[in-house]
């Protein structure tokens, strides 16, 4: 019986030694932040399709007097600091997207990336 206990007890402490629990990965998430090898055609163009945008800044309805419709559009944004500033809640920018969270810091990541690569029309 004392042998049968002991393996039981030995099988316990095995079993529990295989167990992990990562707090930092709960609270922060799995994933990272991939930043290499952004293009506006697919990244940049997702994330103002994602946060709707272009529901404010596209086709007929341009508020704020300006369009995110086209690169040039975007690019403009870009050029004077305005994208940059309103993603990023910058004092004396309208944080954008109006009336929603802020972008996820991910996705504002991309952005700054973008920005920083000289926001190539890729």
């Amino acid at each position: 019986m004392k042998k049968i206990t002991n393996l039981l007890l030995l099988m316990a402490c095995l079993s529990m030694g295989g167990c992990y629990y990562d707090v930092e990965e709960e609270l922060y998430g799995a994933t990272t932040c991939d930043t290499t090898h952004i293009t506006y055609s697919v990244t940049i163009n997702g994330i103002i399709h994602n946060y709707a945008c272009l529901s404010c800044h596209g086709g007929a309805s341009l508020q704020g007097g300006f369009s995110l419709l086209t690169y040039a559009d975007v690019k403009a944004k870009v050029n004077d600091n305005r994208l940059w500033g309103a993603i990023n809640h910058a004092s004396g920018f309208a944080p954008m997207p109006q009336g929603m969270a802020k972008m996820s810091q991910c996705d504002i990541n991309k952005v700054k990336a973008w920005i920083d690569a000289g926001a190539p029309d890729n």
